[in-house]
């Protein structure tokens, strides 16, 4: 991570020094907080040579502006992070590589001054950084590659350059510059030679050379190779093989391979491909040669042995396989150290692996995801997590829609769609999800094995939405700007709020829900009370873009395309601090504890970085490398645990972040997220739970079959075994008395030899004597020759010793002299090593001197030059420090080696003495062995003659072997026509509980059918009695209220008889005034202006009681208007009942009807059955199948019986009698006045 400052002042590189000193002091969010790299889920197709192994079990490959160690053992990832260039002019990564010691990891990054960084791949850190400042303009490196000794590093440059470059990384030093074509010819790839990195070969779609390289220069061998570029054919790819050796191959986009050797074409390997596709990728193995197709196919050419090498069919086709469900082209290729394993890249951005230690057994589902499927090369597009499950949603332009679990860091599910969506809103409870297309706003339920659509909203182009925090409410914008609000649980729209001329880019829902943030394309930011439809602040600039909008308590907070981070207050939104962020930015988040604001960057063409601000805001901020392209979203988890952060090539980067400054202050969220434990809850559908269920009954039903099956056959092999043993003991017990006879008859022979040659050993015994008395004689003179040939030996071996001395003598000066020549020579190296170290020192002084001088004037940019200054001599001191180490333990080999050669004289001193005493016992010996070679001669002899006599027995053994097996060959013919026969028995039986079966499943479906028939007859009657319920109530209400006027107008009527008369006049009017008002009036004498008020209101109410009484006999007109209406609707619901009655009666015909049916089918089954059945005991088990099946019939048949009585017998007891309920229907209309 990098700090910077927010002033959007000239000099990078100053700032961010300066504001990393600043803030550390002031509280920078560096000190409080830090994020951490969790996982990536993505991978940059668009860098070339991407996923090599680094050893058996880790996969090295770029993703976003990360490169990306992956442990196939425990799927763990490490990363190393992309702050890797020293220039801010770079803009991501374009390449890759791996030395062939698999030590060192070099990146390449474009830019205008294009760079290669070489990474130790055991301690992760930078050994070197290369650029290549020949560069005339902004360039890139289209491949990398080390030398075979790891000393040097080429690189290829692309447009506008088209050179070799090649670099001795240790120590930094250019050493060839070489222009290899111009801009008519495009070079995209280039490979070294294995074995001997001075060959290279150069390769573009219409271009092909081969090179010699020295320290110096690089030249041309051959002329341009076009063998494979006829008829528009365009070259994609090469490797060189294992067998035959400095051979290489060239594929094309039309499926040829062409064999070149020593910079020549040799022949066209003969492999047929499907039309229209092409060789993609290659990869030499030790047994032969593996291609990857344009058509996602994968192709093994195994080595023909009986093919000499240069032939078209030194290589044939031995096996052919693909990944499940991928169809991209192969786009690179890649082995483990021992070839037991193979990465493949797939155009979509796609990175699968497979054993293949077995290439031609591989079948289409062994090639697996290394990490999970990606999203493709589209851009993400929606982003979003949910509060009661570690899952986070995304949606991408590759028509995908997948859901993450962030914290096992595993693909929970995903789905395809067949249109673009646009944006995507979890829901709180993680079981619901909208998503906006083009055409429609679609409202998804995220089920156990699938996300299925429930409900569509007529939406177009809906690329902001947005749940609300209590997920009742999801607020979502359309192509006109127009923010619509909706109630999930109904799908009713509450209200449109009006005001943004162009598109909505961001939503955003206060804490309560009771506002809404808006921010949109024409500049404008809008804070809406939304169930009032109306503004509680806007702020409107034109000209500018504002990507994002948040707010708190406090204030809004937005971004946009000005480069300007601004706070507006509320609740005017005016503007209350503005901070130059010097990029644009185009995602915003705050933490629930409201101490960090996230923010990721968008520059065109330019790697997205993420920055954590502190917050309240000071312009103070970390950078983080993240990205390889611009942020379109981000989101942080409700705890403040997780920040996920995706970008326009489909990565998603997963961030822990990490509270160092005070752990125990934490968000509210946080704390109640260590209390309550994540949802398990899951959304399944009754089908589905009812297609397992059906599905375990079947197997359960199946694994009882089989074990049947299994006892039956268990129970025949051991009857047959029993038999076969009882035969079997009985032949050997007949063999075992015949063969006791022969040993006594054989003992009894024995013991007579035995007394014949004891005669015989007696005769020749007495003849040995005689001839060992002539044999001494004769060995007494031999002996004494041996003697003076033992003297001779003795003298010469005198002579030998004294040569074998002096030789020693010779040899110890020797290496007396190496020793010290050696010594002198690693003495020599310690002392330049140590002059060296003394100009090193010197040097690092006067360079420390520089830097003080220079510190006033460039302020804090030369404390970065030091540190890396000061990191670099440091690794030369250590480095140093190592070879000395490393020279004092050889200097303590060679003394080592020294005293075990003094040490191996002395061992050789003692052995000659022993050899000298073994001569001695071995003369002994020798006598020894002359008289056993002769004893062991006599039992040769006579274990000659017991061997016939047992070959004898083996041979009648191996023929009473014979007649056995064939009589095992017998009865194994025996056994399988007895298994023939049972067979079609198992199968018969089968078929008919099949049969038996579906005919249940026929009838639950009419029992099902029936009871939601009498559901919906329930619920229509619940229906019409509280309608008639409420019609008398009215009813009631309209008499009691028409019988009081009816009451006081004929009361009024007699009083105005009175007219004439005010004495009776008054008197009436005072007994309706007791009769309808309750309440005492007080009386008091009367002003005359009251009097005269009192007159004027009197005539003022005189002409309203007219005006009211036209209105009341409007109203009675009305009322009587709609009793007829509810009169009328009443009689419809009575035609209707009776239609469902009529269609009831109709279906319990034609279900009386089936059921008749289905006994009869089961009845002639039944016959069948007992008539094709066999045995007695298979006819008494299909006898209980059919009368537990007949019984069953009866019982449902009762049952079905019972419910019609009953529901007859509800409808008589709750029919309504219409008399009680509707108007007369002779017309009576109440009278008006």
């Amino acid at each position: 991570a990098r700090a910077g400052p927010g002033t959007g002042m000239g000099g990078r590189t100053r700032q961010r020094a300066r504001s990393e000193k600043s803030g550390r002091m002031a509280g920078h969010p560096g000190g409080a907080s830090s994020l951490a790299h969790r996982y990536v889920f993505g991978f940059n197709e668009d860098v070339t040579q991407n996923a090599q192994w680094a050893d058996e079990t880790t996969l090295v490959y770029a993703a976003g502006y990360n490169i990306v160690l992956f442990s196939m053992s425990d799927r763990k990832q490490r990363f190393i992070h992309t702050t890797l260039g020293t220039s801010e002019n770079l803009d991501g990564f374009t390449s890759i590589a791996i030395c062939p010691s698999r030590r060192f990891l070099a990146v390449a990054e474009k830019g205008e001054q294009p760079e290669v960084h070489v990474f130790d791949l055991k301690t992760l850190r930078k050994r070197k950084n290369l650029v290549f400042n020949d560069a005339s303009s902004r360039c890139q490196f289209n491949s990398l590659a080390f030398t075979h000794d790891n000393e040097n590093i080429v690189a290829l440059a692309g447009t506008p350059e088209w050179s070799l470059v090649v670099w001795r990384w240790a120590k930094g030093k250019q050493l060839i510059l070489k222009r290899l074509s111009d801009m008519n010819s495009p070079l995209s790839l280039f490979s070294l030679n294995p074995l001997d990195s001075e060959t290279n070969v150069v390769m573009g779609p219409q271009f092909l050379k081969f090179y010699r390289m020295n320290e110096t220069d690089v030249t041309q061998m051959r002329s341009q190779q076009d063998q494979l570029m006829v008829n528009g054919a365009e070259l994609t790819c090469m490797c060189w093989l294992k067998q035959p050796v400095d051979h290489i191959v060239v594929g094309n986009n039309q499926g040829k391979i062409g064999l070149y050797g020593n910079g020549e074409f040799i022949c066209f390997l003969t492999m047929a491909v499907p039309e229209g596709a092409g060789v993609s990728s290659l990869v030499a193995v030790t047994s032969g040669l593996i291609c990857g197709l344009t058509t996602g196919e994968f192709y093994y050419l195994q080595r023909a042995s009986e093919v000499a090498d240069g032939r078209s069919g030194m290589f044939r086709l031995a096996h052919t396989w693909s990944a499940e469900g991928q169809t991209a082209p192969v786009s690179f290729m890649s082995l483990s150290p021992s070839e037991d394993q193979l990465s493949a890249v797939f155009a979509n951005c796609q990175l699968y692996s497979v054993e293949i230690a077995a290439p031609t057994d591989l079948k289409h589902d062994d090639m697996k995801p290394v990490v999970s499927s990606f999203h493709g090369p589209g851009a993400i597009t929606g982003l979003d997590v949910c509060i009661r499950k570690p899952l986070a949603i995304t949606c991408s332009l590759d028509r995908t829609v997948r859901v993450w679990n962030y914290q096992d860091r595993t693909l929970d599910s995903q789905k395809t769609f067949s249109e673009d969506p646009h944006s995507v809103a979890f829901h709180p409870s993680g079981l619901h999800v909208i998503i906006g297309f083009s055409d429609k706003l679609r409202l998804l339920n995220l089920l156990m094995d699938d996300i299925r659509v429930y409900r569509e909203l007529p939406i177009k182009v809906c690329r902001e939405v947005q749940f609300s925090h209590g997920g009742q409410y999801f607020a979502a914008a359309n192509v006109n700007g127009v923010v619509m609000v909706y109630n999930f649980y109904t799908c009713e729209k509450i209200i449109d709020l009006r005001g943004h001329s162009s598109k909505v880019k961001s939503i955003f829902w206060g804490a309560d829900d009771m506002t809404l943030i808006s921010s949109g394309q024409d500049g404008a930011v809008y804070r809406w009370d939304w169930e009032e439809n109306k503004r509680l602040g806007e702020f409107v600039q034109k000209g500018n873009v504002y990507n994002c909008a948040l707010a708190n308590a406090d204030g809004v907070i937005a971004v946009g395309s000005d480069l300007y981070l601004k706070e507006l207050d509320l609740p005017e939104l005016q503007v209350v601090k503005e901070i130059d962020s010097g990029a644009m930015l185009s995602q915003i988040v705050l933490t629930q504890a409201e101490h960090l604001l996230f923010a990721g960057t968008a520059a065109e063409n330019r790697p997205g970085m993420l920055r954590a601000y502190e917050f309240p805001l000071s312009g103070q901020y970390l950078e983080y490398a993240c990205m390889g392209s611009a942020i379109t979203r981000m989101r942080i988890t409700y705890d403040d645990q997780f920040l996920l952060v995706a970008d326009e090539s489909g990565c998603l980067c997963i961030f822990d972040v990490k509270d160092r400054q005070d752990r125990g202050n934490r968000s509210l969220a946080g704390a109640q997220r260590d209390l309550v434990t994540w949802s398990e809850e899951i959304l399944v559908t009754r089908s589905d739970l009812e297609e397992k269920y059906s599905n375990m009954l079947e197997l359960k039903n199946k694994v009882d079959e089989l074990q049947l099956h299994n006892e039956y056959q268990l129970r025949l092999k051991d009857m047959s075994y029993s038999e076969k043993i009882k035969e079997i003991t009985e032949k050997y017990m007949q063999d075992l008395e015949q063969d006791k006879n022969k040993f006594e008859l054989l003992r009894e022979e024995k013991n007579d030899m035995e007394m014949e040659y004891e005669e015989r050993i007696k005769q020749m015994e007495d003849k040995h004597q005689h001839e060992l008395q002539d044999a001494e004689n004769a060995y007494q003179q031999k002996i004494m020759q041996e003697v003076e040939h033992y003297q001779k030996l003795v003298q010469e071996r005198n002579l030998q010793q004294e040569r074998w001395e002096e030789q020693r003598a010779t040899l110890v000066a020797t290496h007396e002299r190496y020793i010290q020549e050696l010594t002198d020579d690693f003495e020599q190296k310690l002392e330049e090593d140590r002059k060296m170290h003394e100009e090193l020192e010197d040097e690092k002084n006067e360079n420390a001197k520089e830097f003080e001088e220079m510190k006033n004037q460039l302020e804090d940019d030369i404390d970065a030059e030091i540190e890396n200054l000061r990191d670099r001599y440091e690794t030369q001191l250590n480095h140093e420090r190592e070879l000395t180490l490393r020279y004092k333990g050889e200097n303590g080999i060679m003394k080592k080696k020294f005293t075990v050669l003094q040490k191996q004289i002395e061992d050789q001193k003692e052995d000659i003495k022993a050899r000298d005493d073994k001569e001695q016992e071995l003369n002994v010996q020798i006598k020894a062995l002359n008289n056993e070679i002769t004893a062991h001669k006599r039992e040769i002899k006579n274990r000659d003659e017991t061997i016939g006599d047992k070959e004898k027995k083996i041979y009648d053994l191996k023929k009473k072997n014979q007649e056995l097996e064939k009589f095992k060959f017998v009865l194994d013919y025996k056994i399988k026509e007895l298994k023939r026969q049972i067979e079609p028995r198992e199968t018969e039986i089968a078929s008919m509980k099949n049969q038996i079966k579906e005919m249940d499943r026929e009838l639950e479906q009419f029992h099902r059918s029936n009871a939601q028939l009498d559901l919906m007859i329930g619920e229509l009657r619940k229906k019409l009695d509280s309608m008639q319920q409420t019609i008398v109530g009215q009813r009631k209400r309209i008499g009691d209220q028409e019988s009081v006027v009816s009451r006081f107008k004929s009361e009024l009527h007699e009083c105005v008889q009175f007219i004439q008369e005010p004495e009776r006049l008054r008197t009436c009017v005072a007994h309706l005034h007791k009769q309808h008002v309750h309440r005492e009036v007080p009386h008091r004498e009367m002003d005359p202006n009251v009097t005269h008020e009192y007159h004027r209101h009197k005539d003022y109410l005189e002409r309203t009681f007219t005006t009211l009484k036209e209105k009341f006999a409007m109203d009675v007109d009305s009322h009587s208007a709609e009793n007829m209406r509810v009169m009328h609707d009443n009689m419809s619901l009575i035609r209707e009942i009776n239609k469902q009655r009529e269609a009831n009666r109709g279906t319990k015909g034609v279900l009386q009807t089936k059921i008749a049916s289905l006994q009869r089918l089961r009845l002639a089954k039944s016959h069948q059955q007992l008539r094709s059945a066999g045995g007695a005991g298979s006819t008494a088990v299909m006898a209980a199948e059919m009368e537990s099946n007949r019984t069953r019939i009866q019982a449902l048949r009762s049952a079905v019986m019972e419910l019609e009585g009953r529901l007859s017998q509800q409808q008589e007891e709750q029919r309504p009698i219409s008399r009680e309920i509707l108007p007369p229907m002779d017309g009576a209309v109440p009278q008006s006045m």
